[in-house]
């Protein structure tokens, strides 16, 4: 019996095995260290922001999820119940189980739907929430000997504008999912979203205006990096506190934006069954309800970027006072990101809050919201922004930050714009209330007859 180039008898075998493993124990061994090297050599290789785009989509995902258990936690705390509780410690693992049964239930499909856009609308409405978060600056620039690098998944310099070009897109999914469902109430809720969606992009885009000729860019990490700095010394220079109105109007065309309540026509249950998503069931409801979730993601890292100060937190500076975005510790940049992350759940918290607080709103009212409340009040906002930046100085405002003056101006002038248009909303005529019909025949007509005439 030969084993490998010597002879040996049978009984010699288990030996031989035992020479063999030791072999290769020591080959690997010795090519494990270069085996490792080589790796981190190709690790090394890839750029960090292909690093940031897979963290901050397993971050965003994961709320996704969680999302739902902190609506459901919400909803009970509002209405003094105690909520989930089964699933896991304190309800814990509930998303986990609402995921499994998603994934379990019955993936039916009418007969008559368009099959290819009824599965393409879910897929578009996801993938455009998510296309969104790459120009958002999460935790401004870092700097090494080896490089430099702006903590953002794409450094674009038209960020804001890009923004709002993609979440503008999130209206087709709405559409085709309503389109390809050959359903009257699924195409009626995807008519409902479009004349929202264009509605509300008018004041939302006015309101960005605002910021946006305050500092001459379309940079948002430069829009954040302007702001990291303090007045007096103790009040932290982000834009809620100089632009109050602006903010208003954009927090409220954000819950339009993401058709949340009170804004959530497309999908109202007592008058269209479920809107758009009536004719879903199993995955595809799943992400349609998550790219809700994730919309919401995504408008309120836009909102804390233009308004609250992005990442900036008094101590999280850099070295120097004159670029405070540039900081040399991977510490900081990670603060930086969690203190963002924790703006976002602050305004998401607000969204759950108006939820669960006010009614929805007739159809009529809401565009009348729009149209006749937002849309002008964001022009005179505009056209107020525009004076006080000519005031002071219009030619300098891409290198400058807002000092004290100018943001008292600011703060007087939005001031005035609200109590302008309480007072001329107090002149406008009065709208014509719902009237009772008189339907002849009817047991209430006599009544309703009887009402009329005391009127």
């Amino acid at each position: 019996m030969k084993c490998g180039t010597s002879t040996r008898p049978v009984f010699c075998l288990p030996l031989c095995g035992v020479e063999t493993g030791l072999a290769a124990a020591g080959a690997f061994a010795y090519h494990a260290p270069l085996a490792m090297l080589a790796m981190l050599y190709w690790l090394r290789q890839i750029p960090p922001f292909v690093w940031l785009a897979a963290g901050v989509l397993a971050v965003v995902l994961g709320t996704v999820a969680y999302l739902i258990l902190l609506e459901r936690k919400v909803a009970s705390w509002i209405q003094d119940r105690i909520g989930p509780n089964r699933v896991g410690p304190r309800g814990l693992l509930q998303p986990l189980a609402d995921g499994l049964k998603m994934l379990v239930k019955e993936d039916y499909r009418p007969p008559f739907t368009d099959r290819y856009l009824f599965t393409l609308a879910p897929a578009l409405m996801m993938a455009v929430m998510i296309v969104a978060l790459a120009v958002i600056p999460w935790g401004g620039v870092y700097e090494s000997p080896a490089m430099r690098w702006r903590v953002q998944i794409a450094d674009l310099d038209i960020g804001a504008v890009f923004v709002l070009a993609v979440l503008s897109l999130a209206v087709y999914g709405v559409v085709v999912a309503g389109w390809a469902s050959d359903n009257k109430y699924s195409f009626l809720g995807a008519l409902r979203a479009t004349a929202q969606m264009v509605s509300y992009e008018v004041p939302l885009g006015l309101s960005l205006l605002t910021v946006l000729l305050m500092y001459g860019t379309l940079d948002l990490g430069v829009i954040v990096e302007r702001q990291a700095h303090m007045w007096a010394g103790v009040i932290p220079a982000w834009n809620i506190f100089c632009q109050p109105a602006a903010f208003v109007l954009f927090l409220v065309c954000m819950h339009a934006e993401a058709n949340r309540a009170p804004f959530d026509l497309p999908e109202a249950e007592q008058e269209l069954v479920g809107g758009y998503h009536t004719e879903y069931t199993s995955m595809r409801l799943g992400l349609l309800l998550l790219a809700e979730y994730a919309g919401m993601i995504v408008t309120s890292a836009v909102c804390a970027a233009v308004f609250l100060g992005g990442w900036h937190m008094p101590g999280l500076g850099g070295p120097d006072a004159a670029r405070p975005a540039v900081t040399h510790s991977a510490w900081v940049v990670a603060a930086r990101c969690a203190v963002y992350y924790a703006k976002v759940l602050v305004l998401i918290f607000v969204f759950m809050w108006v939820r669960w607080s006010l009614p929805r709103f007739r159809f009529d009212q809401l565009l009348s919201l729009a149209w006749r409340g937002l849309v002008p009040l964001s022009l005179a906002l505009l056209a107020g922004t525009a004076w006080v930046v000519y005031v002071f100085g219009a030619e300098h405002r891409a290198h400058m930050r807002i000092g004290g003056r100018m943001a008292l101006a600011l703060l007087g002038m939005n001031i005035a714009v609200a109590a302008g248009a309480l007072a001329v909303g107090r002149m406008l005529p009065a709208r014509v209330p719902n009237r009772r019909l008189a339907v002849p025949g009817s047991r209430f007509a006599a009544a309703g007859m009887a009402t009329e005439a005391g009127r």
